[in-house]
């Protein structure tokens, strides 16, 4: 096998331990925090000013990188070089900030207008347009505890319009197959 070769495994895995007990798992790249001034800058393109939390989180911990969470100016960004400000788009809805870039377009969003901060997902390879954006069932606190404890997932979208599921376990949970998920286009924003 060649030098190079690197795996994917689970954290917490009995292959991940030995790696570790051998200095061969890569090092997390430095976490480096956001500008007071990227956050205020990104609440005013948002128009909304950012949850409490995750205001403390862009500014005293990291401006992204921490999970899958997008940076706010400059950080992290998804595959295409955005950060959350940059994927913002005026067709989409008012106060949702992309706050996670999970592959295949998918994102988890972080609603900035309400007061409870609940997460909303997007898949725009469902084939339903406008209809693409659905509630994760859970809050932006929530979210946070599900990826500290490994259990967050993708939220996902089926195109049959019947089924959708949030981010963590128990929201999948509550999704059974046969149990009706209820018309997601009734469930949006718009």
């Amino acid at each position: 096998m060649p030098e190079d070769t690197r795996w994917l495994v689970a954290r917490g895995s009995r292959e991940h331990l030995a790696a570790l007990a051998t200095d061969a798992v890569d090092p997390l790249p430095p976490l480096e925090p956001a500008s007071v001034q990227a956050v205020n800058d990104a609440e005013r393109v948002l128009g909304y000013p950012l949850p409490p939390l995750l205001r403390r989180i862009y500014v005293e911990v990291a401006n992204g990188g921490f999970g899958p969470v997008l940076g706010v100016a400059g950080g992290c960004t998804d595959d295409l070089g955005r950060t959350a400000v940059d994927r913002l788009h005026p067709r989409e809805p008012a106060g949702l900030l992309p706050i996670a870039y999970w592959g295949c377009a998918i994102y988890s969003y972080v609603d900035c207008a309400g007061q409870r901060a609940v997460m909303w997902g997007f898949d725009p390879n469902s084939g339903l347009g406008e209809h693409s954006f659905y509630p994760e069932g859970i809050s932006l606190v929530d979210w946070l505890d599900g990826w500290l404890n490994g259990s967050l997932e993708p939220p996902h979208l089926d195109p049959d319009r019947t089924s959708w599921w949030g981010a963590t376990d128990s929201e999948r949970g509550r999704r059974q197959p046969d149990q009706e998920a209820g018309d997601p286009s009734q469930q949006t924003l718009f």
